[in-house]
């Protein structure tokens, strides 16, 4: 056995309170293994052990290195939580478009978060339909949903909706089924007298506007409508900022000709980069830095 890195083990263990049965289900291998290694009694392969906790060493050591990039007040957030705002105080119908990667998601879960005891946040799958829709909301509401009849379930839904000051957010609309798409405007604002907030990409407003859809009734009721336009050069520095207080202004625009108006892409540039800085020693970001951790980066089109 190697002192040095048990001694490394312990030390990082300690540093950032991982506890071993974390670590070795991280490592890939049981919680005995690295118990047994730890008091000198594992009689497997040693060196190959050894090889893993230090991979897994370096690995926690770059991880921890880096200050995640913070949720910051930017214009962007403050549009879209404006309007999600509007649509709770209001019980109003609320639709915000934008691209992927603009924040949106951050922005809603953001105002769920600061709302827990009256929003309802659902992040929309793929072809979900009115039944899974309706389940899906009474489950949120506290509701038992098995072997009970959908009208039933529907009257139920609507009712602890109407009893509260409630808001429902549907992130991703766009990939409600048509039906589910005109039905929650039936039971949340309707018959629920609830908020609505219906977030997607451009294509949504297609969706509702759509003649042969029948979304009149929908496109009729929503009284709040954002385009969200992504990231401006402005949010683009005050998100720079808030990891690297003098961050220069040609780094922030070196990351930003890379991600263009995608926040979501301009984050994990700038946390690739605290990564690069880590392995090279570096403790100020700077174009070089940018444009190595952009190296593997898919650049948007539309940047």
């Amino acid at each position: 056995m190697n002192t040095e890195i048990k001694e490394r083990l312990e030390k990082t263990l300690e540093k950032y309170g991982i506890s071993k049965a974390k670590a070795s289900r991280e490592m890939g291998k049981s919680n005995a293994v690295l118990s047994a290694y730890t008091t000198g009694n594992y009689q497997g392969d040693i060196p190959k052990l050894e090889e893993a906790i230090l991979r897994w060493c370096a690995r926690q050591d770059q991880a921890h290195s880096r200050k995640r990039v913070p949720i910051v007040e930017t214009q962007t957030l403050k549009t879209i939580t404006r309007a999600i705002e509007l649509a709770h105080t209001e019980h109003d119908i609320a639709l915000i478009i934008a691209d992927a990667g603009s924040g949106k998601t951050t922005g809603a879960r953001w105002y769920a978060d600061q709302n827990e005891s009256t929003v309802i946040y659902i992040p929309v799958i793929s072809g979900m339909n009115r039944r899974m829709l309706v389940t899906e909301l009474a489950k949120k509401c506290g509701i038992e949903t098995a072997r009970v009849q959908f009208n039933t379930l529907v009257q139920a839904t609507a009712d602890a909706l109407a009893g509260r000051d409630s808001l429902v957010i549907l992130d991703e609309a766009d990939y409600l089924k048509a039906d589910a798409l005109e039905f929650v405007r039936r039971i949340v604002y309707d018959l629920g007298e609830s908020g609505l907030v219906l977030i997607g990409l451009p294509r949504l407003r297609g969706m509702i506007q759509n003649l042969r859809s029948d979304h009149r009734q929908l496109e009729s009721r929503i009284g709040i409508s954002v385009d969200v336009d992504g990231l401006s050069k402005a949010d683009a520095a005050m998100i720079a900022r808030a990891v690297w207080p003098d961050c220069p202004k040609e780094v922030v625009n070196a990351i930003q000709d890379i991600a263009g108006k995608d926040t979501r892409q301009f984050c994990k540039i700038i946390e690739r980069m605290q990564n690069t800085m880590a392995v090279n020693k570096l403790t100020e970001p700077s174009v070089d830095v940018a444009e190595v951790a952009s190296q593997l980066v898919l650049r948007r089109r539309n940047g």
